[in-house]
């Protein structure tokens, strides 16, 4: 069981009243929420990018990382693989973008 604080205060007939405690939370400069959303955008598309760039070129298919392992590189060479790791990449695109539209400063 939890249990929660309450903080009783007279009110004006001199009697206690419950109210809930005031929550104190402390508002970032709008510089710095600004800055946080154009690297947080930034990031979102180049990931997004690179996702779906990569899955394509001799870098995906040359690896020699999965040379130990043909069973993992043939499976990485199905294009359902690499169609679904392209859609992760849009996926991530769109995340940017929609964080970038929908952004209001908070006061």
């Amino acid at each position: 069981m939890s249990s929660s604080r309450l903080t009783l205060t007279p009110n004006s007939s001199g009697s206690p009243s419950a109210r809930p405690p005031e929550e104190t939370t402390a508002e970032l400069p709008i510089w710095l929420q600004r800055t946080l959303l154009v690297i947080y955008v930034l990031f979102c598309i180049e990931l997004g990018l690179m996702l779906v760039i990569v899955p394509w070129t001799r870098l995906w298919a040359g690896n020699s990382l999965l040379l130990r392992w043909p069973a993992v590189q043939t499976w990485l060479m199905n294009g359902f693989v690499r169609g679904s790791v392209s859609g992760l990449g849009f996926v991530d695109i769109w995340l940017g973008v929609l964080e970038a539209a929908r952004y209001r400063d908070r006061h």
